[in-house]
């Protein structure tokens, strides 16, 4: 049953989720929801259940610049960019504490907001690590190297 699952789960990342992680459009949805947060992070600042306001304006302007390097011809690197500040996101603001104490004040968005920088750390980060790099790239890695 689970051989199934990851079978299913590998063929979906394989196909909708390459086109998804080739796309800047994640990474800029990434970048307004977490900017979304920023009038009460300014707020409930001192609560420390939501991002500081500096935390929220550095995170929305990395996605930004994800995107941006995803749009711009660039999307194994956009991609593995968004991947790794997506991971940092969720460990920064994923604690179970922290998103049960939002979840019993009913703040549902600070929750979906970490599920979907979650789901681009998964789906991003394979696309990342399974796509093959062009000739060029290999070639260039290899003279900078001194083999």
């Amino acid at each position: 049953m689970s051989g199934e699952i990851a079978h299913q789960a590998k063929a979906f990342l394989d196909t909708s989720g390459r086109q998804y992680a080739e796309s800047p459009l994640p990474a800029w949805a990434s970048s307004i929801a977490v900017l979304y947060q920023l009038p009460d992070s300014k707020r409930l600042y001192n609560s420390r259940l939501l991002p500081r306001p500096w935390t929220v304006l550095l995170f929305s302007t990395l996605f930004a610049a994800s995107g941006w390097m995803a749009y711009d011809n660039a999307p194994i690197d956009g991609a593995g960019t968004t991947a790794a500040w997506s991971a940092i996101y969720c460990i920064m603001n994923g604690s179970p504490r922290r998103l049960g104490k939002l979840l019993r004040l009913g703040r549902v968005a600070p929750l979906g907001i970490t599920g979907f920088a979650a789901a681009n750390a998964v789906t991003h980060g394979y696309y990342y690590l399974t796509v093959p790099r062009s000739k060029e790239e290999i070639e260039e890695y290899k003279r900078l190297k001194g083999e």
